[in-house]
């Protein structure tokens, strides 16, 4: 996403709520599920928003039980650099676009980041694990937790502590990156 269309994720989800006057518990920022509350009109708790790695909302109970929301599926978004903006793709996989000098693909779905050059292609990378289910309180009388957010990992500087170096994909299918997008 361009700095037009900031989009936060990995938020928590929110937690339960058993006030039966209440309002329901706000998810975290970065798409986490609201928190569920249990009344005679029972509001079931938000699962995370997809594709951010967001925690789903807590149950809540008041004489009954709220179901918990799921988390969201992680993402996975890989960049280069690239000559000129009207430049070409140079490796194929995700949904692709350009923005700033750089090729951007971004895998919501399982594939396969695969370089169609004849030279190794340096990469900067974010990973986002799917987030956590928010928990189902069995007992009267209280709200379950909110799940928690999926792990990150990158190689983008100033993004997050860096700990690991831009890879480099080696050209042709033997060296192509096998992307995972879980719940």
């Amino acid at each position: 996403q361009g700095p037009a269309n900031p989009i936060t994720r990995a938020g928590g989800g929110g937690g339960g709520i058993q006030d039966p006057g209440g309002t329901i518990g706000p998810g975290g920022p970065g798409g986490g599920g609201r928190g569920g509350k249990s009344t005679v009109d029972t509001q079931r708790a938000y699962s995370g928003d997809l594709s951010t790695g967001s925690g789903g909302g807590g149950g809540g109970t008041e004489g009954r039980n709220v179901p918990a929301g799921n988390g969201g599926s992680g993402i996975v978004v890989v960049r280069y650099q690239i000559g000129e903006l009207s430049g070409t793709a140079k490796a194929t996989g995700g949904a692709i676009s350009y923005y700033n000098n750089r090729t951007i693909h971004v895998f919501k779905t399982s594939g396969e980041f695969e370089n169609t050059t004849a030279s190794p292609l340096t990469v900067e990378y974010i990973a986002i694990g799917g987030g956590g289910q928010g928990g189902t309180h069995t007992s009267t009388g209280y709200g379950a937790g909110g799940g928690g957010a999926g792990g990150v990992i990158t190689n983008i500087p100033g993004m997050m502590p860096s700990t690991t170096a831009a890879p480099v994909v080696g050209p042709g299918s033997p060296n192509a990156l096998t992307i995972t997008i879980g719940a």
